[in-house]
Order: structure tokens, then sequence, then C-alpha cells
């Protein structure tokens, strides 16, 4: 893995040439930096000055692919026009609007993990459960680091007993989701069938890692964070402060393609 600025002579000519490009990107930690609460994260205002003028650009396409719920994301974004999917892919929001679209079918089994894990670990300092309708997230950033071990086993043993659902560990999170083969990656796999284009991706977390091996070798996948052997993905960038920067680059070539 190299870093994509390192690169940016033959990416700019990839993209220069193409016909259309599919600009995906995960939100916390990757569009916006990672906050104590999750409802005060903020999109930098450089980066979303250039999200808003790319998605005016002729020949873009641009989807926010979050663990986070859909219409959660698509408000902390504010962009109408561009392809929101929430609760790792299993929530899609169109351009054009609407409520979002999901598989209910384990909704029993979520709200029952939820309801479990607040009666067992719900005195915990920090650690809070959020029940998003087809998913679910443990969290656990503001607990007591002594506590945080604890936490991510209780809750993988309580997801794992019942059986019906799966845990994904992530950045101080635990994700809950049914085990049913949907996650980032076949999300954003299907969105680049249904739509074509140069796919571009950006995302920070475990569950990121999904679409880094699901898209084709020859998109341009980027980890945001420190290098790391493990990740698939085939370039990286240090935090949102470089996304932001790629995202300025990204908007000259789009506009230099009209």
């Amino acid at each position: 893995m190299t870093h994509l600025f390192d690169n940016w002579p033959s990416i700019s000519e990839q993209l220069g040439r193409a016909d259309k490009l599919l600009l995906m990107l995960d939100f916390d930690g990757t569009l916006a930096p990672i906050v104590p609460h999750p409802p005060d994260a903020r999109i930098p205002p450089a980066a979303m000055s250039s999200l808003r003028a790319l998605r005016a650009c002729p020949g873009v396409e641009m989807a926010i692919v979050s663990g986070r719920a859909a219409s959660d994301v698509r408000s902390l974004v504010g962009l109408s026009g561009i392809h929101y999917f929430g609760s790792h892919g299993r929530e899609r929001i169109r351009p054009e609007g609407g409520p979002a679209e999901a598989d209910y079918s384990e909704r029993a089994a979520i709200q029952a993990i939820c309801e479990q894990l607040a009666a067992e670990l719900g005195g915990v300092a920090g650690f809070a459960i959020e029940d998003k309708g087809v998913t679910a997230a443990a969290h656990f950033r503001n607990a007591d680091a002594r506590d945080r071990g604890r936490i991510a086993q209780i809750v993988r043993h309580a997801v794992e007993a019942a059986g019906q659902l799966k845990v994904s560990p992530g950045k101080m999170v635990c994700d809950i989701t049914p085990t049913d083969g949907v996650d980032k990656g076949s999300a954003a796999l299907a969105l680049l069938r249904e739509l074509g284009g140069v796919p571009l991706y950006f995302g920070d977390d475990a569950t990121d890692e999904s679409v880094f091996r699901a898209l084709p070798s020859a998109a341009i996948t980027v980890f945001v964070g420190p290098p790391s052997s493990d990740s698939p993905a085939r370039f990286r960038v240090a935090g949102p402060g470089e996304v932001s920067e790629a995202l300025a680059r990204i908007l000259r070539i789009a506009r230099r393609r009209s």
C-alpha cells in the first residue's frame, strides 16, 4: 500500500480518461473526524465544498456508505441527489430521496439483543447500545479503558449465543448485523454494476475492508489511516484532512473533463 498522492500522476490520468467516476466514501473517520459523541460529527468545510461541487459535475456519481442508519448519515451530510447506504449496506436511500429501503426480516433478533445488552451493560459508564432497526452498534469509546475489553467480550458472547446475528469489531464499537452476507462491499459492488464508471472508495474501518476486497483490482481503493500491511486497499491517506485534499484534486479533474 502506497500513499495516494505519491501515485497521483497515474491516478489523475486514469480518472481523466474515464467516462464516469463513481465516488464512494465512508463517513466517520473518513469524511468526518471521529468524535466522542457521534451526533456531533461534522464534515470539514473544505471537504463539504468539494462534495457540493462534485455533485454538480457531469459524469460523477457519488455515494456515502456508512455503518450509521441511512437517515442519520443523510441528515449529517445534507446533500440531495446522491446515494446513501446505511447500516453497512443494508439500507439505501436513492438520489431522488424518500424513505430508506431495507430488509427488516431480522428486526426481532436485533431488538432482542439490544434489550439484552442494555440490561447487562447499561450500568457501565460510557457504554451505549444503538438500535438502528436492521443492525445495532454497541459503543464503548467513552467507557473507561479498563472496561472496554470486558464490554467487547460480553457483546460477542451474547451475540454468538443468539445465533442469528454476528459481531464485527470496529473502532471502539461492536457492529451487530444479520448473518445474511450483506456488507459494505456487496453494496458498493452492486452500485458499481448498476451505474458503471471508475470506482473510487475511501474508508477507515474494519467494515470498509469488504469494499476493498469486492471492487475490481483497477479500482481506486484508499485506506484512511496509518500505514497498514493488513488492508487490501491499493492506497492510503493519513486522515480526513487528506481525504479533503483528495476530493479537491478529484474535483479539478472532474471539472477539466466536463
